[in-house]
């Protein structure tokens, strides 16, 4: 009778940890690629790698639009995807140069969302990148309410 109470207490402590490794492993590996933004070595990979979260990874964008950090290189090449009769399609580059990672994530919600608020991803004063930042907070916490904790952060 002990084995089996102390198999149901390992097990029900393994199952607890299940429901937040995924949000925090998601949340950790995305401040990763946001830290690797800052070196000019990793940027541009992690502009990729941000970029394939896709909307899963919108509300931990979001959470990082106050980092005014500046990036390791002040370029930024996305492909330029349009919608035609419903599809996706890819139409050459749009050319960025963002100062700091806000610009630089916007320029990536703007990509992964089709939304746009504020003009910033060639560089803002901080007024606007606060407002920008706001109006997408409040955008990702009516989109995606049950994550609103990680919308507003940051």
């Amino acid at each position: 009778m002990k084995k089996l109470v102390l198999l149901v207490s390992v097990t029900a402590v393994l199952l607890a940890g299940c429901g937040t490794t995924k949000r925090t492993t998601l949340a950790s590996q995305i401040t990763t690629l946001v830290d690797q933004t800052t070196n000019s070595q990793t940027e541009a990979d992690a502009f990729l790698r941000l970029e394939s979260y896709g909307e899963n990874g919108v509300p931990y964008l979001v959470s990082h639009l106050g980092d005014m950090r500046p990036l390791g290189d002040k370029n930024m090449t996305l492909k330029n995807i349009v919608i035609i009769d419903s599809k996706k399609t890819e139409q050459g580059q749009r050319m960025y140069s963002p100062e700091v990672v806000h610009d630089a994530l916007a320029a990536l919600l703007n990509q992964i969302t089709g939304k746009s608020f504020e003009f910033v991803y060639n560089g803002s004063d901080p007024a606007t990148r606060a407002t920008n930042r706001k109006e997408w907070q409040d955008w990702c916490v009516k989109t995606y309410p049950d994550k609103k904790a990680i919308c507003k952060k940051g």
